[in-house]
């Protein structure tokens, strides 16, 4: 009696963390897992007008025909393409950004930066498609009228039509777009490193780089584990928003992700089954780059995500 007295004692103390967590549990729940059932259809022949359980049973039929897709080899080249060198460019450009910016002794000045570099995360990619448009286009965009101007070029570039560029767009402007809001959680566990570390290595003669590489880089080691993992996890995922928006019938060959597939499968041509296959083993291969990223992360680094 004691017992469940004290329980609900704790319970009345914590009534205010309970009402933060299962509001937050049931939105989960239902919109999240519950749908998780509708998985079943890639295990069958898919009908709309009849529904999923009254659809035909086909076994792993969806899972073959993704092998034997003509487009799959150039989606899969397309999608571990630009996830790879996504993350080449991101990383080095956020940690260069962070350090540089943490180094700044003007804090209204640091402020001002900092507000401005993560602004563009807010951006979407409709109005960031319109942004690129207006700079690269062609036809009097602010880019080619400014090397036409300057002598630099004969005729403007075709950039946003050209298939070879495609890549380098994307990956440029996504660095650009999440470079600020990246850095944040760097400076965050900059602000937590004990000051005594710089002004002990400042007493020994370290200069302002070499406390950067041997006090703010090792401390930063976990962020950046974590944020990998993440990051590695997520390249099966990459490209849908800028293929959606800034794809052509030109570039589609570079532009086409499994993730803009997977949209195209089921939404526009109605192959509802075959998507939902494709999707469920991207998921499978997210969770298994998760996990391989993670140990070898804990065995290199000494630490990851779990």
């Amino acid at each position: 009696m004691a017992k469940q007295k004290s329980q609900w004692t704790i319970l009345k103390k914590q009534i205010g963390y309970h009402l933060l967590v299962w509001p937050a549990l049931v939105f989960t729940i239902i919109f999240c897992y519950i749908p998780m059932t509708g998985l079943v259809i890639a295990f069958k022949d898919y009908k709309l007008r009849i529904g999923i359980w009254a659809s035909e049973w086909n076994g792993l039929a969806n899972f073959r025909n993704i092998f034997s897709d003509y487009y799959m080899p150039q989606i899969i080249l397309n999608t571990v393409g630009i996830g790879i060198l996504s993350i080449a460019v991101s990383y080095p450009v956020v940690i260069l950004f962070t350090l540089l910016l943490n180094e700044v002794r003007s804090t209204s000045y640091k402020r001002i930066v900092q507000t401005v570099s993560y602004l563009p995360h807010f951006i979407s990619w409709a109005i960031m498609a319109v942004i690129l448009t207006a700079m690269f286009s062609s036809n009097n965009g602010v880019i080619n009228s400014l090397m036409l101007d300057l002598g630099i070029i004969s005729e403007p570039l075709n950039i946003l039509t050209n298939e070879e560029a495609y890549w380098p767009l994307v990956v440029i402007s996504s660095v650009w777009k999440e470079m600020g809001w990246s850095a944040i959680l760097y400076l965050a566990v900059i602000a937590g490193i004990d000051e005594t570390m710089y002004e002990a290595a400042k007493i020994d003669g370290a200069g302002r780089f070499a406390r950067m590489w041997y006090i703010t880089m090792p401390q930063l080691k976990g962020i950046i584990a974590i944020t990998l993992i993440l990051s590695v996890s997520s390249i099966p995922n990459v490209g849908y928003d800028q293929a959606y928006f800034l794809s052509n019938s030109v570039n589609i060959e570079r532009a086409n992700t499994l993730s803009y597939y997977i949209y195209k499968s089921g939404l526009v041509d109605a192959r509802f089954s075959y998507a939902t296959a494709i999707g469920l083993v991207l998921s499978l291969i997210s969770a298994g780059l998760m996990t391989g990223t993670n140990a070898i992360s804990r065995k290199l680094l000494g630490k990851g995500l779990y």
